[in-house]
């Protein structure tokens, strides 16, 4: 809270006030870091957009997202892992609507015939979710090891999600 304060150039008693203490301030920057989420999946469905294409814009507006928030990936996975009781709730509530935006898409395009019948709509959205965020989350880790460099042309989401779409495709 100190180095906050110090930061904010604000005292500690302000911040407890308008964020009722440091639980407060931690649930703000959680929403904060996720409200771009939900405004990708809103700007979509304003667009007409096949089951594919929507899935795909959000894939992207995903990677443009974790590239403006580097620390988003941390706090969705540590919540993920071992919630909190003031984080975790902002994380579910955030994730269910990502799950709920993926299992509509799935559902529609397996209505339409462009994905295969077969598919499990609830591993498909989670696989889906998982594929799309785990290269964030190990960041750090994968650059140690991975030969494309952080300035290449390839985008990690796009790329990723071609190689999703191939298996659920008809």
């Amino acid at each position: 809270m100190r180095e906050v304060t110090d930061a904010a150039q604000v005292n500690v008693s302000a911040i407890s006030y308008h964020f009722s203490g440091k639980e407060g301030l931690y649930q703000a920057v959680l929403e904060n870091q996720l409200a771009p989420l939900g405004e990708a999946m809103l700007v979509q469905e304003k667009l007409s957009l096949s089951p594919s294409e929507r899935l795909a814009f959000y894939a992207e507006q995903l990677e443009h997202i974790h590239s403006q928030r580097p620390f988003l990936a941390r706090f969705m996975n540590s919540e993920s892992i071992n919630p909190t009781d003031y984080g975790g709730p902002i994380i579910e509530k955030h994730l269910a609507q990502v799950y709920h935006f993926m299992h509509t898409a799935l559902q529609e395009g397996i209505a339409r015939g462009d994905f295969r019948a077969d598919l499990n709509v609830n591993f498909a959205a989670v696989s889906l979710a998982g594929i799309l965020n785990f290269y964030f989350i190990a960041k750090p880790l994968i650059q140690r090891f991975n030969t494309v460099s952080n300035n290449s042309n390839i985008k990690y989401a796009a790329h990723a999600f071609r190689i999703y779409l191939h298996g659920i495709s008809k």
